[in-house]
């Protein structure tokens, strides 16, 4: 098994940067150096958001299709293959040395456990690709705050979830261009209404309304990155009213405008 050496991946480094111990980088895979179906793994722990394009990822654990907008987690030294990764594909990586675990106190793991389905996650990491992009003096110390804050947020959600939290979260990814309601929610999962708007906030860290935009955003990044489809088409598809409105929402989410996130 190949094992990768620090800020190493199988595509070209677009960007490659270091600041208070993650190291930061955009690598792109064109027809000449598509990642084959050899196993490797890495030197430290990482996070991959896939920016365009698509790759089909073997674990231990089993085989997903992964596509623009989504984030994954990797352990250091854990292996895993790529295969049918489409060229012109490109991620953003976030690779944490040990001295960033031991600067801030913490151990691999709580990295690992954060949701990074969840589209407040997402959404942090790709202002973190943005604030990457303009390299200004704090860029270092923004994308460090964005880590920790998602660390936070999983720490205040308890180790264990209480079931209501899985079934409403599959609901809204299964229905997320569609109107939904609290009590729609309430309904299909056979939860309290007030149980659900007590406790939503804790469990996803932002309100109903914040989650369910963030995550038609999330979604309509891979309709901009995997079809030529025009903007207004994408806000329509997306469950949002009308372009301004998408317009709007997707520069809150990602800190991109979205023909800018289209030309990266």
């Amino acid at each position: 098994m190949q094992l990768l050496p620090t800020a190493t991946y199988l595509g070209t480094n677009l960007t490659t940067r270091l600041a208070n111990g993650i190291w930061t980088s955009v690598t792109t895979y064109s027809r000449e150096n598509l990642p084959d179906v050899s196993l490797h793994a890495h030197e430290n722990a990482h996070i991959t958001m896939l920016l365009a394009g698509a790759t089909i990822e073997k674990r231990q654990r089993g085989e997903s299709y992964r596509q623009a907008g989504e984030a994954v987690f990797f352990h250091a030294g854990e292996p895993h293959q790529n295969s049918k990764t489409v060229p012109g594909s490109r991620n953003f990586n976030l690779e944490f040395t040990p001295d960033f675990f031991k600067a801030y106190q913490l151990a691999e793991s709580q990295i690992g456990t954060v949701n990074y389905a969840n589209p407040l996650a997402s959404s942090a990491l790709l202002r973190a690709c943005r604030e990457s992009l303009w390299d200004e003096y704090d860029t270092g110390d923004s994308i460090t705050m964005a880590i920790l804050g998602l660390v936070r947020t999983r720490e205040n959600c308890g180790n264990r979830p209480p079931a209501w939290v899985g079934r409403v979260t599959e609901l809204l990814h299964d229905r997320w261009n569609e109107p939904v309601s609290l009590d729609a929610l309430s309904g299909e999962t056979g939860t309290h209404p007030v149980t659900i708007s007590k406790y939503f906030t804790r469990y996803f860290g932002c309100t109903l309304s914040e989650y369910m935009r963030r995550l038609r955003v999330m979604n309509a990044i891979a309709l901009i990155k995997n079809t030529r489809y025009p903007l207004t088409r994408i806000a329509y598809e997306s469950g949002f009213t009308d372009q301004a409105h998408f317009t709007r929402a997707f520069k809150q989410v990602t800190g991109f405008l979205p023909k800018e996130y289209r030309a990266i």
